[in-house]
């Protein structure tokens, strides 16, 4: 078939120039069609997938449904539950998001509508970051002090408290100090303009550290990158874990008791970040495994084990494409609350975050 003699045909009133530029192909792209005309492209046979495979693919949406495709890749090579295409990985979450969507509706536990200059550092330990961001957890309003070395980053500390005051942001940056022997930033601690950030108190607990601190340009959230990321996948992550609590045990106490719930929650989230879960970043691997010196040790293991699954073609049960009730019977294999069933079901949702600070409030918090 000859594509451009066609367009010609049918198009009797536009010039090879006009017919170009209309069409939208480019021109090198209209020319080669004339000279050798179109060829269908060869239908490859897909590699066929282990239904284990496909089931640590499940628990992994489970349990961090807002990982993307190569996120979820990375988390079941460094874990070792085998290799899955990325492409594989996305229709399988859109199974686990229609199958979600479903119970939830099943359950109806939607409420009824209503109307209504940048600082790099060139290796760890040189520069850290600092803001708190707000939580709701059973309709109640936390705030979270955050730390974190910009280079890998990895999470130095983090506190969570009632009220922003100055204790709030002094209680991480005390946690990082422990973690990494007294030692502060080599070249200074980087901050926004919040007033817990530029008071004097604050100011003060510094410089007895002899930590530098540095403050971004106002309204520049873009200078301090890391942490303003850093503080959106920490908030991810920690409603993942959250959502393992049992609602029961937590929505009658009372705010004091909560925060202490809150507070091993964010150690918990911590050390997802920094031992659990492998950055793109830094070639799939985690920080921890950078700060321990096993970076390369890792990568290498990684390494081999993806060219191991990726050569294996021998499938000792092959996964049907179509297979609904797999999926689902793994994906609801435990006992799966409410809680957290809406919790999960917001992160298939545009603006997760803001979906769930307003779940907590709206509905699972009364």
């Amino acid at each position: 078939m000859n594509l451009f003699s066609y367009f010609q045909s049918v198009n009797r009133y536009l010039n090879s120039y006009q017919l170009i530029r209309e069409s939208g192909y480019s021109k090198s792209q209209l020319y080669q069609w004339l000279k050798d005309g179109v060829h269908e492209r060869k239908v490859r046979d897909s590699k066929p997938v282990c239904e284990s495979v496909v089931q640590g693919a499940i628990e992994v949406i489970r349990k961090y449904p807002h990982f993307g495709a190569v996120k979820g890749q990375l988390y079941m090579v460094y874990h070792q539950l085998g290799y899955i295409p990325q492409h594989l990985y996305k229709n399988i979450k859109k199974m686990v998001k229609r199958l979600v969507f479903q119970e939830v509706s099943k359950r109806k536990l939607l409420p009824e509508r209503t109307s209504y200059n940048h600082e790099h550092p060139e290796k760890p330990g040189e520069i850290w970051a600092e803001d708190f961001t707000q939580i709701r957890v059973c309709g109640k309003k936390f705030y979270v002090a955050l730390v974190i070395d910009v280079a890998l980053p990895h999470y130095l500390g983090g506190a969570g408290s009632i009220c922003p005051d100055d204790e709030m942001v002094k209680a991480p940056i005390t946690q990082a100090l422990k973690s990494t022997g007294d030692k502060g930033p080599k070249r200074f601690l980087i901050s926004d303009n919040g007033p817990q950030y530029v008071s004097t108190h604050h100011g003060d607990f510094l410089e007895k550290l002899e930590i530098i601190q540095k403050r971004i340009p106002a309204c520049k959230p873009e200078y301090n990158g890391s942490i303003e990321c850093g503080i959106k996948e920490f908030k991810n992550v920690f409603y993942n874990v959250w959502a393992n609590i049992d609602e029961s045990d937590v929505k009658d106490l009372e705010e004091d008791e909560l925060l202490v719930c809150v507070q091993l929650v964010i150690d918990e989230t911590i050390w997802r970040m920094n031992e659990e879960i492998p950055r793109k970043s830094l070639l799939g691997v985690t920080s921890a495994d950078v700060l321990n010196g096993m970076a390369d040790e890792k990568r290498e293991i990684n390494r081999v084990y993806w060219e191991k699954e990726q050569k294996t073609k021998e499938v000792i049960t092959p996964w049907d494409n179509n297979d609904w009730e797999f999926v689902k019977e793994h994906l609801f294999k435990n006992t799966v609350s409410n809680f957290e069933l809406m919790i999960k079901f917001c992160f298939f949702l545009r603006q997760p975050l803001r979906k769930l600070a307003n779940l907590e409030l709206n509905v699972l918090g009364n």
